[in-house]
């Protein structure tokens, strides 16, 4: 103990104390007690008393110590202490003195634009997270234990480098997704994944010092490392790095070298002094790297100062110039060659994460570009500074990765999308004046970040691999180019689908599912585009041969008809089992004789044998599911609304002489003021119609029968149940709930309760053909 304290009142005469704890000062772990606290500071106290020592330097660091003691020899004040820090020490390092500086800490938090840190929100936590370790800190600048972590933080950053992705959150600014999504319940909270992506985190509960934290990640590295004390010269048909004994280079940092190098290089250690002089004589070798006729001593005791060398004499990656770049293409595009990985280098840049990915993707062949040399090279392939990566895929579309994008999922995933292109301005263009069918293009302005659309545009891409009518490209407009994207996007990275020359802007959630879902919605719906003439054979009832839904879109709408455009897909597709019904869209602009009178964006139900219409006026009908239950509730007018009254008389009597021609009750209970009671309207109304009369349908407002509902016990809205009422088949009456699904399923589970109760009434439904099922309505009107 006595030893320690010696040999760190040697080292305070060279730390900034500020910027370490009150234990650190005094050399003393957290777990310290009360009379060692004073036993070290009594230590302290002698070499750095005023009275010993007119130091000015000495002087400081007695008034530091004192400071630390008065705090720790304390219990409440310790106890505070270890909760916040030190009020002085923090105040100091992050005293702010107006409104600008405060702002400053609260968006920009305390590791804003750290080479090393990456700062992280809500939006690319998830895809910041691959595989691989990573360490994150969910922090708030004004929390002193959180300001005092900061340099601790960013040294651990950088000596990890290309080992752990160390990140961070500033929870002030970022509150909702820190407390909701992650569960955040104090600063600072730090989480450490040791499978990436693909598994759960770790808290980390240890000491907050770099010292800690070093050790904490350590225990995982020597788990995946194994480092061999060796007794012999190995063959060298692979490369193997010989230390010259176990006490040249620190372990720690030993570990790390050795997880660099996992797959590239074998490292071992020689301990043997006569191994030691077969390999070399110079007694300054720290390394001895050999490699069939490469062989190099290395006196460096620098981690990466070691990386560098052993990566200099590594084998050389393929060189691609402007000439051989052409015949790789021509190759990709017969597939006579496997994919290339693009590394486009710049000098004094370190290569090692190159030789990484070429061990760990052995199928793929890489390339090294040098845009120091051909620059107009690496400018015609999107690279504004080396170093980038990009991949040349079979067929022959090119792709750059996003600069902040995990190397190795690139490779993964661009590789597979051989339909993702990044666009040069010519291509862009090209696309826009309708000369290249239909591309989804992600538009983004120059200096935006688009990292948060990388991921779900490459699996939709996928998705849609094996249809050949369908591209999707990037557009990253430089400084040079950013007038091609502002006449798309202005504000924001923007998402548009262009067929021909129609364009559609997507404004749904950026996420796979939605993204796949809109785009299949465009490719089904080619016919829904109705042209002046089609109208007027529509509008003439003698020739009608379906009932028609038409949206009528007047000219600059502007967003409101491209939002309405698409929900009206979701209403075509929804109402497309209903083979007698036809719906269209008619875009104002194209036919300005028939619409000019629309005013607004209408929609008209054109009857079969009418020649009247229904419509509707689409600013109050704004989603599909609303669109689609007041179509329905003209298309059929079966649909009964029940009261008390009525329900009681038709649908729950109790009948003294049984009817063999009563037929049961499909009844949908709803609320006006349930959103999914509307989107399941629509499925149960089809299934109406399908039923072809075998049963009496009929829907309950909850609103506004709420004693009825009770009286059911409807718990939840929408609720759906089948009455069958007594007949000579059955003594008794039976209710039976019935799940929502889709119309197609709830039909098979109906039939076997309607065969059981009466037989007959299947007939109806299986010599009902629904496409020339036709309807005339009782009330026309305009």
């Amino acid at each position: 103990m006595y030893t320690l304290l010696y040999i760190f009142s040697i080292l305070l005469i060279s730390v900034n104390l500020s910027e370490v704890s009150y234990y650190e000062i005094l050399g003393l772990s957290k777990q310290a007690s009360t009379q060692e606290i004073k036993q070290a500071y009594k230590k302290l106290a002698i070499k750095l008393h005023p009275d010993k020592s007119t130091e000015k330097d000495n002087q400081e660091k007695f008034m530091k110590i004192t400071e630390a003691y008065e705090t720790l020899k304390d219990p409440e004040r310790r106890r505070q202490y270890d909760l916040y820090g030190s009020y002085q020490s923090y105040t100091r390092k992050y005293d702010y003195h107006s409104q600008t500086e405060y702002n400053n800490l609260f968006y920009n938090g305390l590791y804003h634009n750290d080479l090393f840190v990456n700062t992280l929100s809500g939006k690319t936590f998830y895809n910041y997270l691959s595989e691989g370790f990573h360490f994150i800190n969910f922090y708030s600048p004004f929390c002193p234990p959180c300001q005092n972590l900061v340099e601790h933080w960013k040294k651990l950053a950088e000596k990890y480098e290309g080992i752990v992705k160390i990140g961070a959150v500033n929870c002030k600014y970022h509150n909702s997704f820190c407390f909701n999504s992650m569960r955040i319940g104090s600063y600072p909270s730090l989480l450490f994944y040791p499978n990436g992506k693909y598994g759960n985190f770790v808290t980390y509960r240890g000491e907050r010092t770099l010292e800690h934290l070093d050790n904490f990640l350590l225990a995982y590295l020597n788990s995946r490392v194994h480092i061999p004390i060796v007794t012999q010269i190995r063959s060298t048909d692979k490369p193997i790095a010989y230390v010259m004994g176990i006490n040249r280079i620190e372990s720690s940092s030993l570990t790390r070298i050795a997880y660099h190098l996992n797959g590239l290089v074998n490292v071992c250690i020689i301990e043997n002094d006569d191994l030691r002089s077969k390999l070399t004589n110079n007694e300054y070798a720290v390394i001895v790297f050999k490699y069939k006729d490469i062989s190099k001593e290395i006196e460096n005791t620098e981690e990466k100062g070691i990386l560098k060398e052993i990566v200099e004499v590594l084998p050389k990656i393929d060189r691609i110039d402007p000439t051989n770049l052409k015949d790789i293409r021509n190759g990709l595009r017969d597939a006579s060659i496997n994919p290339v990985i693009l590394y486009f280098s710049t000098k004094n840049h370190d290569k090692l994460l190159l030789h990484q990915m070429r061990v760990a993707f052995p199928d793929y062949r890489f390339g090294e570009i040098d845009c120091d040399k051909w620059s107009e090279l690496c400018s015609s392939l999107h690279v504004e500074q080396a170093p980038a990566w990009g991949a040349l895929k079979e067929g022959g579309a090119y792709q750059r990765a996003y600069k902040s994008t995990d190397i190795r999922d690139f490779i993964q995933n661009a590789v597979k999308a051989t339909n993702l292109h990044t666009l040069s301005a010519s291509d862009f263009n090209r696309i826009l004046e309708g000369d290249a069918g239909t591309w989804v293009l992600v538009v983004v302005p120059y200096g935006l970040s688009y990292e948060h659309i990388v991921e779900p545009i490459t699996k939709t891409s996928l998705h849609f691999l094996n249809s050949e009518n369908i591209q999707f490209g990037i557009m990253a407009c430089s400084l040079n180019t950013d007038k091609h994207c502002r006449q798309i996007a202005n504000e924001q990275p923007t998402i548009v689908i262009q067929e021909r020359r129609k364009r559609h802007y997507y404004n749904g959630h950026i996420e796979e599912h939605h993204l796949i879902e809109y785009i299949q919605l465009l490719i089904d719906s080619e016919d829904l585009y109705l042209d002046e003439q089609k109208i007027l054979e529509i509008m003439d009832a003698s020739s009608r041969q379906h009932s028609w839904l038409v949206a009528y879109l007047p000219k600059n709408c502007g967003q409101l008809c491209d939002d309405l455009a698409h929900e009206w897909r979701l209403v075509a597709k929804k109402l497309r089992p209903l083979e007698f019904v036809r719906l269209g869209m008619l875009q104002c602009s194209a036919a300005q004789g028939i619409c000019i009178n629309v005013r607004g964006p209408t929609a008209r139900l054109y009857p079969l044998a009418s020649g009247m219409h229904y419509t509707i006026n689409l600013q109050h009908l704004t989603q599909a599911p609303y669109i689609w239950e007041w179509a329905l509730d003209h298309i059929d007018d079966s649909v009964q609304k029940l009261n008390w009254q009525s329900f009681t008389q038709l649908v729950a009597v109790e009948e003294i002489n049984p009817s063999s021609d009563k037929k049961p009750w499909l009844v949908y209970f709803h609320s006006p003021r349930c959103y999914h009671c509307y989107e399941h309207f629509a499925d149960f109304a089809i299934t109406g119609i399908y039923l072809h009369g075998a049963v009496q349908l009929g829907k309950v407002n909850c609103l506004s029968e709420r004693r009825l509902c009770q009286q059911e016990r409807i718990m939840s809205y929408p609720s759906l149940k089948l009455y069958l009422g007594r007949n000579k088949q059955q003594a008794f009456s039976t209710v039976i709930p019935l799940e929502l699904s889709n119309y197609s399923s709830m039909l098979e589970h109906i039939k076997p309760y309607l065969r059981e109760y009466d037989e007959r009434l299947l007939n109806r439904i299986d010599k009902f053909d629904v496409t020339h099922q036709g309807f005339v309505s009782k009330h026309d009107e305009f």
